[in-house]
């Protein structure tokens, strides 16, 4: 952890829990890669901090929806269990991954993001009733989204409302809330998981939860002004700089550390001639040899 910087782990937090909080959703999928490429923290250590971070958020959130009565409570808790095993069978898959097949994983589920978030989605389902919902689809959809937060950290919250209102038929607004509940009892569940394989950090954790707390009840009172279609765009825009950023870092960068391991000679070759090719264009352009007298002063460019 010597590359952590510790002192703006509070504002990744916030920042974290200000998106979960404006989106009603856990935040992880926001807070993830924010851990990793900003706060330096060691990619599987922090799947276990956004776990905890999404499971404090989301008994924010939670608490919020069932005081308005927008949660169904026998839902949740039928799609939490099933979680919670997805998520004890994540955290130990997440032993035997490396890193670089973790963010490929992430990168996978913020693809799934921004088509969901391009997917209508009902308002309402007429004759609803609550705990009436297929079974079997409730028991996959919690086992997803639990296996999403043993090996990355993620709520889910972003998949599992779609999924709810597609498949489960659950009023859009009922679904929020229901599944912020899921998310609670799918990170605490995993947690304890999470815990016992090494990838929860106390002082990284609370230091992140710091700003957490705080950015979660700004954002959900700022949202409750504010159209739901402005909220998806801000949600949209950044998956899809995220989508750009870490796929940078887990191919392209990933794929030239590669190569200059095993081709450090024929990298620095390559290096050399573009540099000659470089100064060569430098000489034409210009046209004066008054600007570069000496051949010596392309050597050290």
């Amino acid at each position: 952890m010597g590359n952590t910087v510790l002192w703006i782990l509070p504002f990744i937090g916030f920042f974290g829990g200000l998106i979960a909080g404006l989106l009603g959703l856990g935040g992880g999928v926001v807070i993830f890669p924010l851990l990793v490429f900003v706060g330096g923290i060691p990619l599987k250590l922090a799947t276990g901090t956004g776990l905890l971070h999404i499971f404090f958020v989301s008994v924010i959130g939670g608490f919020i929806h069932h005081r308005r009565g927008k949660v169904d409570s026998k839902a949740g808790i039928f799609l939490g269990i099933s979680g919670i095993v997805g998520g004890v069978v994540g955290s130990y898959l997440s032993l035997v991954l490396s890193d670089h097949s973790l963010q490929s994983i992430y990168l996978l589920v913020v693809i799934l993001a921004i088509i969901l978030l391009f997917i209508p989605q009902k308002l309402n389902h007429e004759g609803y009733k609550s705990g009436d919902f297929n079974r079997v689809f409730g028991v996959a959809i919690g086992f997803i989204v639990g296996c999403l937060a043993g090996l990355l950290g993620v709520g889910g919250g972003f998949i599992i409302i779609p999924l709810m209102t597609c498949l489960l038929k659950i009023p859009l607004r009922i679904a929020i809330g229901t599944s912020l509940l899921v998310i609670q009892i799918t990170a605490l569940g995993t947690i304890l998981a999470k815990y016992s394989v090494g990838h929860i950090d106390l002082i990284i954790t609370s230091l992140v939860l710091m700003g957490a707390v705080i950015g979660a009840i700004l954002g959900a009172i700022v949202s409750l002004g504010s159209p739901v279609k402005l909220l998806r765009v801000i949600l949209l825009s950044f998956l899809i700089m995220i989508f750009f950023y870490v796929g940078y870092k887990t191919f392209y960068k990933h794929n030239m550390n590669s190569y200059r391991e095993t081709n450090p000679i024929q990298l620095d070759n390559q290096g050399d001639r573009e540099k000659n090719n470089v100064c060569t264009e430098i000489r034409r352009f210009f046209a004066f040899r008054i600007w570069f007298p000496t051949q010596n002063s392309f050597d050290k460019l």
